[in-house]
C-alpha cells in the first residue's frame, strides 16, 4: 500500500505540473515542470531500485559487556548498482532491550557502491541483548519516497552487571566508614594439601597435582584442609520487586566475585518465578555461571523475602553462613531468622538502603539481639568505589 501511494503521489505530482504548463503556458509553467523533472525521476529511480539485494554486514568486536560500557558496531553496505543516494538510514530492528540507547542513525549523501559506518551505543543496560536485523531506508530529496528493506542479522551480546571491587580483609575498615557493618572470615587455607579428587570444571590450574595426575593418566586436584567449615557462603538474593533491584544485583555480583577470587567455596540463591541455585562451588566457570544469571536476572517474586530465607536454610548444611542481600528489612524477616536454631545463625543482611525507616530499625535491633549481622550500604556510597570491567 505504501508502494502504490508513493506511486500514485509522484505521478500525480507529474500530471499536475504537465497540465499547469499546458493549460498555463508561458515561462514560469514550464520552468516549474522541467525543474520538478530531473528530482520526480530520482525519486522514481528510488523507487524501482533492487534495494533488497543490498549485502549487510554487522561488526560486533566483542559479546561480553558490563552495564553501563559502551558498545562500538560497525556495519558495512554493499549495493548491487551504484547509485546515490540523497541519505539513508540505519535502523536496528526490534532491539527491545535496548530502547533506552540510541540504535538509529541517518547518513547523508552516499555516493559509494560499498560503505561502511560506525556509531557506539551507550550506557549499555544489563541484560541478554538479540540483534536481529537491520533496517536500511533510503529517500528522495522532498521524503516524498522512502524506500526500505530488512536484513536478518541475529546476533547476541551479555551484558553482565556492574560490579564493585570488595577487599575482604577491610570489611571492617568499611563498618567505619558507614559502608558495611561486619567482618567476615572469608579465606581458605590452602597451605597444606590433605588430598586428591578428579578434577572437575573450573577448578584452577595452580591447584592440579601434577604427579599424581602422571601416575592415573588424568587430571587430579588437590584438597584442602579448611580452617575452619564456617567458610563456605551462600549468597540470596532477594528478587521482590524494588525500585533498587540494580543496585542489589551491582552488591551481589561484587560480592561473589570477590568471594571466588579469594578462595571461597560459594553457592548462590535466587528465587522468582523461577528458582535458580548454584552449589557452593569455587573456580572461574562457576562464577561465570553466576555472572550470566545476575545479567539476565529480574525482580519478579512473588513470595515474601522471609519466606524464602526460611525455605533455603533448610535446604543447606549447618555450617554454610548465609549472606542475604536486600533493600527491605521487614519485621517478618527478622523474626524468620531469628526463629532459626541458634546452630544456624551464621552469616550477614545486607541492606542496600539510603534512609532506613521505623519498621527496619526495629527490625535491626531484632536481628542485633539474636547476633545476625546487619550491613547497612548506601547506594551513592556504591557508586562512589571504583568500578571494574572484567568480571
Amino acid at each position: 500500500m505504501r508502494f502504490i501511494k508513493q506511486i500514485f503521489v509522484l505521478c500525480g505530482l507529474f500530471a499536475a505540473l504537465f497540465s499547469y504548463a499546458m493549460f498555463q503556458g508561458g515561462f514560469v509553467s514550464w520552468f516549474l515542470f522541467y525543474s520538478f523533472l530531473p528530482f520526480g525521476l530520482y525519486s522514481l529511480a528510488i523507487i524501482i531500485y533492487p534495494f533488497h539485494r543490498a549485502s549487510v554486514r554487522r561488526m560486533i568486536h566483542q559479546r561480553r559487556y558490563h552495564a553501563g560500557d559502551s558498545l562500538t558496531e560497525t556495519v558495512e553496505v554493499r549495493f548491487p548498482v551504484w547509485f546515490p543516494f540523497a541519505a539513508m538510514t540505519i535502523e536496528e530492528n526490534d532491539v527491545s532491550t535496548l530502547k533506552m540507547t540510541q540504535t538509529k542513525t541517518t547518513i547523508p549523501f552516499i555516493w559509494k557502491k560499498t560503505f561502511s559506518y560506525t556509531y557506539e551505543l551507550r550506557e549499555l543496560p544489563r541484560g541478554e541483548h538479540v540483534f536481529t536485523a537491520i533496517r536500511l531506508t533510503a529517500t528522495d530529496f522532498f521524503g516524498i519516497v522512502e524506500k526500505d528493506s530488512v536484513h536478518l542479522l541475529e546476533e547476541t551480546i551479555i551484558v553482565y552487571p556492574r560490579y564493585i571491587d570488595i577487599a575482604y580483609r577491610k570489611v571492617r575498615y568499611y563498618a567505619e566508614q558507614g559502608i558495611a557493618a561486619s567482618s567476615l572470615p572469608l579465606h581458605r587455607d590452602m597451605t597444606m594439601a590433605v588430598g586428591v579428587r578428579e578434577y572437575a570444571p573450573g577448578d584452577r590450574f595452580s591447584l592440579i597435582h601434577w604427579k599424581a595426575s602422571a601416575r592415573k593418566l588424568q587430571l587430579m586436584t588437590k584438597e584442602f584442609e579448611e580452617r575452619q567449615q564456617d567458610d563456605d557462603v551462600v549468597v540470596v538474593l532477594d528478587r521482590t520487586p524494588t525500585s533498587l533491584f540494580e543496585e542489589l544485583v551491582t552488591f551481589a555480583a561484587s560480592f561473589v566475585r570477590a568471594a571466588i577470587q579469594h578462595g571461597v567455596q560459594t553457592g548462590f540463591v535466587s528465587v522468582g518465578e523461577n528458582r535458580v541455585v548454584f552449589p557452593v562451588r569455587n573456580g572461574d566457570f562457576h562464577l561465570q555461571q553466576i555472572f550470566y544469571h545476575l545479567a539476565t536476572v529480574v525482580c519478579d517474586s512473588q513470595e515474601s523475602f522471609a519466606h524464602v530465607i526460611s525455605t533455603e536454610k533448610v535446604n543447606w548444611p549447618s555450617t554454610v553462613a548465609f549472606c542475604y542481600i536486600t533493600s527491605y528489612l521487614s519485621e517478618e524477616m527478622a523474626l524468620a531468622l531469628s526463629k532459626l536454631p541458634d546452630r544456624v545463625h551464621k552469616g550477614t543482611v545486607f541492606l542496600i538502603k539510603e534512609d532506613l525507616t521505623k519498621e527496619e530499625r526495629h527490625s535491626l535491633e531484632i536481628l542485633r539481639r539474636k547476633g545476625v549481622h546487619v550491613a547497612v550500604i548506601s547506594p551513592r556510597n556504591m557508586t562512589t568505589l571504583r568500578k571494574g570491567g572484567d568480571g
